[in-house]
Formats: C-alpha cells, structure tokens, sequence
C-alpha cells in the first residue's frame, strides 16, 4: 500500500512540475514577443517617441565587416540597420558577443536610437547581442 501511495505523490509531483515549466515558458515567451514586435521601420517612422531610448529587438545578423568595422542585422520584413564597431568603448563592450557570430542566425539587439538618416536608416549606438538560443537553453 505504500508503495502505491508513493508512486502516486510521484506522479502528481511529476505532473505539478510540468504544468509550473510549461507556465513559466509560455509566460517568458509573451514577455520577449511583447518587447521585440516591433519593426526597424516603425522606429524609423516614428523617431520622435523612440530618440534617446534603449531597445532591444530580436534581429538576425547579416554580415560583419571586419575591414571598414561594421556589423549589419536585419528584421523579419528584412530591414537592415548597421552599427558602427571601430570606437574602443564599442569593441570593448561586445568583445564577448563577437566570438560566435553566425551569418542568419537570431539575436537579442540592444541599441540606443539616435537619430534617422537621409536616406530613412536608423543611426543608433550598438549596446550588444545575446543569441536568442541562448534563452531556450536551460
């Protein structure tokens, strides 16, 4: 009789265990899609509101440019926007970032916005990447 009464407080722990993962992943899911929908050109149209400010969005990398110190990402309507890498501050920061670059691979982009260009570009400060796998990882 225990043994059976033990295999069931298994089974429901088990089962409890579960459920609290599933929740916790579908809830860390809708917070990342809830700060990365948005569009390089929805910033781009809407400058005023986003100047100055911080944003992290969910981009994939198109291709680094070690010779001129560029790196390109693009957004899934395949907008680009590319970042400035030559200033010491900047290489410093994402020194750790650089080791595994993967053309088309997905990353969490931070950057500060500043200003758009003449041709309707983004111009922003690169804050760092964090690959998106990394967060599906336990």
């Amino acid at each position: 009789m225990a043994i059976v009464m033990d295999k069931k407080i298994m089974v429901c722990a088990f089962t409890a265990l579960i459920i609290v993962t599933a929740v916790s992943v579908y809830s860390q899911d809708k917070k990342k899609s809830e700060k990365t929908d948005i569009l390089l050109t929805d910033i781009a149209g809407n400058i005023t509101s986003y100047k100055s400010k911080t944003i992290t969005l969910r981009l994939r990398l198109k291709y680094l440019d070690r010779i001129f110190e560029k790196i390109t990402f693009y957004d899934s309507k395949n907008h680009d926007i590319v970042f400035e890498i030559s200033s010491k501050q900047i290489k410093k920061r994402i020194a750790r970032d650089m080791l595994n670059l993967h053309e088309g691979m997905g990353y969490f982009v931070t950057f500060t916005v500043q200003k758009v260009g003449s041709a309707g570009e983004i111009i922003a400060e690169l804050q760092g990447f964090k690959p998106v796998i990394l967060d599906y990882m336990p």
